[in-house]
């Protein structure tokens, strides 16, 4: 068992725990970096108690933050801080038709932050994965809690795919995010076919390459998908280029009777115009 695993199974919180089972976790976590010291979960520097990233991380990481301060609220894309930030689109996305409603773009897809998206997208890399979440999740309450959504899913990856990587990344940082804002994860999409990798893509043949690609789920032999209607679903996922992902599994939460779709991104590709 990796010692990043180990540690991310140790640091889950329920806040219906009894103050003994807390004060156990307490004790146990103790002992866990006393055995094992905590590190950075991107590159297992030496870190304090509690903290997520070295200093170098972190500020790379967070390195973009003011630029994407200053977005639009629909594509996410950023745009000078004299722009309105409270206009419902840009001139990137004005000739375009969105399905989902607005976005919280935490940063700029560039440098480390692809470094750890694409770490994160692996199962021994799940404390990274829950980092990611949490800081995710302080954005979707800052930026959303005029709105908060009623539910949390993530952009499945098709059965093949999980199997080279062992899981999928994304919904770890779905869960982190719903833990964080007290809403329920619930896989509400399904892949129904293998899709190319976008970035090998250009725009027209993202939205070919993700047409039909995804559905939503439907009762089971021994289960059944929560129900989406009338609802404010937050879709998660690890990065958003031009949005074509997206676009098409918002329009599928919409055909089953979502009221409302929002969607929250650790990065953002940010491309020239």
């Amino acid at each position: 068992m990796s010692e990043t695993f180990f540690r991310s199974t140790t640091q889950v919180t329920d806040s219906r725990a009894t103050p003994m089972i807390r004060a156990a976790r307490a004790a146990s976590g103790a002992l866990v970096n006393l055995v094992l010291p905590p590190v950075c979960r991107l590159c297992n520097d030496p870190v304090n108690d509690g903290e997520d990233f070295c200093r170098s991380c972190e500020l790379a990481l967070c390195h973009s933050r003011p630029t994407m301060r200053h977005r639009c609220p629909r594509c996410a894309m950023p745009r000078p801080s004299l722009g309105s930030p409270e206009a419902a689109d840009c001139g990137h996305c004005r000739e375009v038709s969105w399905s989902f409603d607005r976005i919280a773009a935490l940063w700029a897809y560039r440098d480390r932050v692809c470094e750890a998206v694409v770490a994160a997208k692996y199962p021994h890399h799940a404390a990274l994965g829950d980092a990611l979440g949490r800081r995710l999740a302080a954005l979707v309450v800052e930026e959303f809690s005029d709105q908060m959504p009623d539910a949390v899913t993530f952009v499945p990856s098709y059965l093949t795919r999980r199997m080279s990587r062992g899981g999928t990344g994304t919904s770890v940082i779905a869960s982190a995010v719903a833990r964080r804002i007290g809403r329920p994860c619930q896989a509400l999409l399904r892949a129904n076919r293998p899709i190319a990798k976008q970035a090998w893509l250009d725009n027209d043949e993202r939205k070919k390459n993700v047409q039909g690609a995804f559905s939503a789920k439907r009762r089971y032999a021994f289960s059944r998908s929560p129900e989406p209607r009338n609802r404010h679903i937050l879709v998660v996922d690890d990065v958003l280029t031009t949005g074509a992902t997206a676009n098409e599994v918002a329009g599928v939460l919409r055909g089953t009777g979502v009221n409302r779709v929002s969607l929250a991104v650790v990065a953002r590709a940010i491309r020239s115009r």
